[in-house]
């Protein structure tokens, strides 16, 4: 028979057991609130860092558009969304990007060019694409895969296009050329030799070229002559910069000095220097012959305007150009804070959720969205930063791909493209960045 202290023992700890059941039942809902509440408001509790950010360290494939393995890596042209791929064999081929592929595209023609260069007479097949007005072809000569009698070059890179403005004639076009293979899938390279082309008969007339250059030891003519750079053909007037190393001899690490020169006549020989030793073959032009350029300073380099025969000095910067800050295009990002300056004038973007060691970066050409491709902790950590200039949100997605990447830039507005060399070939990759709000 049991006692009233033993009774009253029993109920007191069924009495606990009961408030015990009833509090983590509480605690359980509470989390369950919690979660939902977090869920649907996540920025709550987050940090003042973490409020701008509009996904972090989400999967890349949130973005992608396109991935895909190719053999020779997609290059731009002039004619938006059309890519090409060239090889050493000379076959130049055109694709279009569809939004989430690329689709083979056929040339408008193909031009059949033998052209003149240092007594030697260079083959070349050039297919082109031409719409609403726009002109873009690629062509390639190589000794590895011809027979033809050309001794001095073993490679040599064509392109066509339109001429600028002030020197268009009808049925004529601008022809660039250069002979560094290593510049074979560069975004923006340094065109050695201009002459304008007719098309109906092929022949060549001096655009730059005035033949009274001097020869180098291979019995070419010197390449670092003319120097002539996408940025510079843009010109409506009869102004157009271009660079040379014609008034100096390499320095004791091989180095030799750029110069900053202009044409002005459209017989391709009235050439006025406007700067020594500038940081880099890049000019902006502004119209009506004037342009910003890089000059290199002592403690670092500046952002120089030229007009009508004077300069002014738009930002100075106290660090290495090309390591500390790095150039695509019109903008020069701080690899230190994020920072992104324009060319050719003050204004700058300020990032938000910067942290990383950026390779490359690109702005697009609204302006509205930064994006930035490199590492943070070390070379298996690879990132892609996304930042949206408009409402001062970001977005980091995890790269799985950690070779290096080359050649970022903007398709559009809001589409990115990219590519990678990994063991199955060149990994081209595109990705909408509009969902980055």
């Amino acid at each position: 028979m049991q006692s009233a202290n033993d009774t009253t023992s029993k109920n007191k700890t069924s009495a606990k057991k009961n408030i015990i059941t009833i509090v983590i039942a509480v605690l359980a809902i509470a989390a369950l609130v919690g979660a939902w509440f977090l869920y649907t408001h996540p920025n709550v509790f987050a940090s003042s860092e973490n409020k701008d950010a509009a996904s972090v360290f989400s999967s890349l494939d949130s973005v992608l558009l396109s991935r895909k393995i190719t053999s020779i890596p997609y290059m731009p042209t002039d004619i938006e969304n059309v890519v090409y791929t060239a090889d050493a064999a000379g076959n130049i081929t055109y694709y279009e990007f569809n939004g989430t592929d690329y689709v083979e595209l056929a040339p408008t023609g193909t031009m059949d060019l033998t052209v003149p260069l240092s007594g030697q007479q260079i083959p070349v097949k050039i297919p082109y694409v031409e719409r609403d007005g726009v002109l873009s072809g690629y062509g390639v000569f190589s000794t590895e895969n011809t027979d033809s009698n050309v001794y001095i070059y073993s490679f040599v890179m064509f392109k066509v296009q339109n001429l600028p403005a002030a020197y268009a004639q009808t049925g004529s076009c601008l022809l660039l050329m250069h002979t560094d293979k290593t510049q074979a899938y560069a975004l923006d390279p340094v065109w050695e030799q201009a002459f304008i082309l007719n098309r109906s008969n092929g022949s060549v007339t001096d655009f730059l070229n005035d033949r009274a250059q001097k020869v180098s030891a291979d019995g070419g003519i010197r390449r670092d002559y003319y120097m002539i750079t996408e940025g510079g053909l843009k010109e409506t007037t009869s102004a157009v910069p271009f660079f040379s190393s014609r008034e100096r001899t390499p320095d004791a690490n091989g180095v030799t000095q750029v110069d900053l020169y202009m044409k002005t006549g459209r017989n391709g020989r009235d050439d006025t220097m406007i700067a020594e030793n500038v940081g880099d073959r890049y000019v902006k032009l502004f119209g009506n012959g004037a342009f910003a350029y890089i000059r290199k300073t002592d403690s670092g380099f500046s952002t120089v305007k030229y007009e009508n025969g004077k300069e002014s000095i738009i930002t100075t910067f106290y660090a290495g150009y090309g390591t500390s800050y790095i150039r695509n295009g019109d903008y020069i990002l701080s690899k230190e804070d994020g920072r992104i300056f324009t060319t050719y004038d003050t204004s700058t973007i300020e990032t938000k959720g910067y942290k990383m060691n950026p390779m490359l970066f690109a702005v697009s050409p609204d302006g509205k969205y930064v994006v930035m491709a490199g590492t943070v902790a070390n070379a298996l950590d690879y990132r892609i930063y996304v930042y949206n200039t408009e409402t001062q949100k970001y977005a980091v997605f995890n790269e799985t791909n950690y070779a290096a990447h080359n050649n970022l830039r903007f398709i559009n507005d809001t589409t990115v493209a990219y590519y990678v060399v990994n063991v199955d070939g060149y990994e081209n990759v595109v990705l909408d960045l509009s969902k980055v709000k």
